[in-house]
């Protein structure tokens, strides 16, 4: 990266991009890095005892055209004046600070959420062959909860949960997968008796996994054709669980069965098509295909969001009900959570939910190195003004980048009260 140097007189100008060398408190401006937007920022750097600031001329505008003429106001403000705009400026970095870790707590609460479903998922499933009558009950609560969770307002949107720690990747993928099916069936239209179906349907749809060797089923390595065979045989297995179990009801025991037939009759175990395949159960095989994409085992350490949307629909399309892909798409936006981006100032940033206002300008988690990380701005782009540039690979990253992010190799989802949201964008 290249860079120059001018002085605070006239040569600071709206455009150029800024990088102040100094602590993030000891200034008024929300980051340490930006772009002169405004003629009170400008004032305000021109006041301030810097010597000569440092600018990026990759991230600054050009300048503008020399006419001889100026639009930029050299007359210095009187004192008064200047002690007023430089407190303006300090009163809306410390509410945005304020309205940042309210965000963040939220973040943090949506998070403990996450990992209190995946422990109430693990506890019911070692009950559910000794206590069948329990391990439902429990599974009926945490549905319920789910479902009450999003029905309690009209914008509810999927949220990345960051977690570094993964152990159990049976239990997060249940979690994960019910997550995205309450918040797809909801956009659907299905009523709370079809989401709490769908919602128990998500979370017992691998319970043939139960019967697949840990060497195959945690196997790296793709699989050779006998174990691919053997894998594929989990739907049945899994019914034949759920009818030994006797509490499951029969919408449930269908989507465990045939959460991996496809429309055209690619899928397995049985190869059904078309209205063999019930509703709910389309929803579940678009929302469990996107999930393994993304946090597969097989060959590294899967496809980034955006990759695994791509992919499912350029070269998987006649697999999926063309309504439950079209609004999963648009559900999860252009840039669905997870998804690294670089934003138009060159800035770096983790989508964190998307805006359903506008799914080019989710809320993002911006790397800023200058800040600590528990302080991370969480910024919704259409405030900003701000728009994506590009999305990254997580290889192309630094790790500094990866650790500030908290990136991990799985990704886990949850949902997100419109409640909340509407907080959030003030």
């Amino acid at each position: 990266m290249s860079e120059n140097k001018v002085s605070q007189g006239s040569e600071l100008r709206i455009g150029l991009f800024v990088q102040l060398d100094m602590a993030w408190m000891d200034h008024p401006f929300l980051t340490s890095n930006f772009k002169i937007r405004t003629q009170k920022q400008l004032d305000t750097l021109r006041r301030m005892d810097l010597g000569r600031v440092r600018i990026d001329p990759a991230r600054s505008d050009p300048p503008p055209p020399d006419t001889g003429e100026t639009d930029v106001d050299l007359t210095p403000l009187d004192s008064a004046e200047a002690q007023a705009e430089e407190a303006a400026l300090w009163e809306e970095k410390n509410r945005r600070i304020k309205v940042l870790r309210e965000r963040r707590t939220r973040l943090n609460q949506c998070a403990k959420r996450y990992t209190q479903s995946v422990g109430s998922a693990r506890r019911l499933m070692s009950h559910l062959r000794a206590a069948p009558a329990q391990a439902a009950k429990e599974a009926n609560d945490l549905v319920t909860q789910m479902v009450s969770d999003l029905t309690s307002d009209h914008e509810t949107t999927v949220q990345l949960v960051n977690l570094k720690k993964q152990d159990e990747n049976s239990y997060y993928h249940a979690i994960n997968v019910m997550a995205l099916a309450l918040v797809l069936g909801k956009k659907l239209g299905l009523d709370q008796q079809a989401l709490r179906l769908l919602g128990l349907g998500a979370l017992f749809h691998d319970l043939g996994h139960q019967r697949i060797p840990s060497q195959i089923l945690h196997k790296s390595e793709e699989w050779n054709k006998a174990e691919r065979d053997f894998y594929e045989q989990h739907p049945r297995y899994g019914v034949e669980i759920a009818r030994a179990i006797g509490t499951l009801p029969e919408g449930v025991i269908e989507m465990i069965g045939k959460h991996h037939e496809n429309l055209d009759g690619s899928g397995y175990p049985e190869g059904l098509k078309g209205n063999a395949i019930g509703s709910l159960t389309r929803i579940i095989s678009v929302v469990n295909r996107y999930d393994n994409l993304c946090n597969g085992n097989r060959n590294g350490r899967g496809l980034s969001p955006h990759q695994a949307i791509s992919h499912m629909y350029s070269k998987e399309r006649t697999w999926y009900d063309p309504k439950v892909l079209t609004t999963f798409i648009t559900q999860l936006g252009v840039y669905p959570p997870g998804t690294v981006v670089r934003l138009e100032d060159g800035r770096i940033a983790l989508v964190i939910s998307i805006n359903a206002a506008d799914l080019l300008k989710p809320n993002v988690l911006v790397y800023e190195p200058e800040i600590p990380t528990e302080e991370a701005l969480v910024l919704d782009l259409t405030e900003e003004g701000l728009v994506i540039r590009d999305s990254l690979p997580q290889t192309e990253l630094t790790p500094e980048v990866v650790e500030y992010l908290n990136l991990s190799d799985k990704l886990s989802y949850y949902m997100q009260s419109g409640s909340a949201g509407k907080t959030m964008r003030r």
